[in-house]
């Protein structure tokens, strides 16, 4: 598995072997537009060297994005989705320039077209798939499980009771909730203080923070008007991050109703689930797939506070209900959503589709119906979008 640590410049140029795979990180000399094209080459040189069967590229989009592009000349090139990108997904949300979203919505319309298979990550994904690629062929439906390693460190840690947690982070002897996140404009993390202020005012609960963003000053310019028990932690090592959950007694996570989150399959709501946290959210994208509402979870519509703060009530006196709700959703986990079995089968399918393909990609089907103009040098010139992909 070959790694593009942009995002943290400290793993660049560290190999490792986790769980049977070896995971090598390329040298990104900074995070700067110049170092793109050194990287992108870099990292296509690097695949080449292995000379494989079949390229797996996660995201379509970025280094890995434009590395797929170029490799699909020469392999077999199978991308996986497990975010909207493009126009009516991260696009709306993110404060790139409009030239680089542009890009990065004919990059990803592109590779799901011309790609000789798609694994989608969620079931909106999957049908964004068939519709541009005018239908369901090589198309599969992977949603993100978690590994038998990963459930067995998380049992580890919850090894020490919530109580004995509490106290030795420094928390109060009171239902602890737990909130994750990257703090985006498109989290609408407003709806979720809303929701939770009332509790925290009459000293029903605690509350801790984890993660960074653009949204956390304005979160704790909330909170800090109320003068309520809330912990901002900032962005954690996984061990910690683990602890902070181990000690939590209702793991929260609302998805706001945009395009963004339809199409989300969260891990982090996998990650509650093994913990055997009661989890509350919100009735949209994969969370019911995951979350059976009222057997491993609490899942509201979404938008509805009065209904969120109603389940987080109702979960916050009712000790029993959280342990049913937690041990349910862990036993979930391991019968449904392992890197193992159907999962693992899926994926076996997927490649087993690519390699009978006659060609190595879709590209003479996609010559046909394309919105992205060619040449007959197989090269692509850029020309006005289509406009916005309509949102669902």
């Amino acid at each position: 598995m070959f790694l593009t640590p942009y995002d943290n410049l400290a793993y660049s140029g560290k190999n490792w072997i986790a769980e049977g795979v070896h995971i090598r990180n390329l040298t990104v000399p900074d995070t700067s537009m110049r170092s793109l094209a050194v990287v992108v080459r870099r990292l296509c040189r690097t695949v080449r060297e292995y000379t494989p069967d079949l390229v797996h590229v996660f995201k379509p989009k970025g280094f890995a994005g434009i590395a797929a592009m170029v490799l699909g000349a020469s392999y077999r090139v199978i991308v996986d989705c497990d975010d909207w990108e493009g126009w009516g997904g991260w696009n709306e949300a993110t404060s790139y320039s409009w030239i680089v979203k542009e890009y990065i919505d004919l990059q990803e319309k592109w590779l799901v077209r011309r790609s000789a298979v798609i694994t989608a990550a969620s079931r909106i994904l999957v049908d964004r798939s068939k519709e541009l690629r005018k239908g369901d062929a090589d198309i599969f439906y992977v949603p993100n499980c978690l590994t038998r390693e990963r459930v067995r460190s998380d049992s580890e840690v919850t090894q020490i009771s919530p109580e004995n947690e509490k106290k030795a982070l420094g928390f109060p002897a009171i239902p602890l909730i737990f909130y994750a996140g990257h703090f985006d404009p498109a989290d609408d993390i407003g709806f979720f203080c809303r929701a939770v202020s009332p509790a925290l005012v009459r000293g029903d609960a605690a509350l801790a923070f984890v993660g960074e963003g653009p949204e956390l000053e304005t979160t704790k310019n909330f909170f800090l008007r109320l003068s309520v028990p809330v912990k901002f932690l900032g962005r954690l090592a996984f061990s910690q991050y683990a602890r902070v959950l181990n000690a939590s007694d209702v793991a929260t996570f609302p998805f706001p109703d945009n395009a963004v989150y339809r199409a989300k399959c969260s891990v982090r709501i996998l990650d509650y689930m093994s913990f055997g946290k009661a989890i509350l959210s919100t009735a949209l994208g994969q969370n019911p797939e995951y979350v059976v509402n009222g057997e491993c979870g609490l899942l509201v519509p979404p938008g509805d506070e009065g209904a969120y703060r109603k389940a987080l009530d109702l979960l916050l006196v009712n000790g029993d209900l959280r342990l049913k709700l937690g041990s349910n959703a862990r036993r979930r986990v391991l019968s449904n959503f392992l890197w193992s079995g159907s999962s693992v089968g899926t994926c076996l399918m997927a490649y087993s589709a690519a390699l009978n393909r006659s060609a190595i990609s879709r590209w003479s089907e996609v010559r046909k119906s394309s919105d992205v103009p060619v040449t007959d040098d197989d090269s692509t010139s850029i020309q006005p979008m289509e406009g916005k992909w309509k949102s669902l």
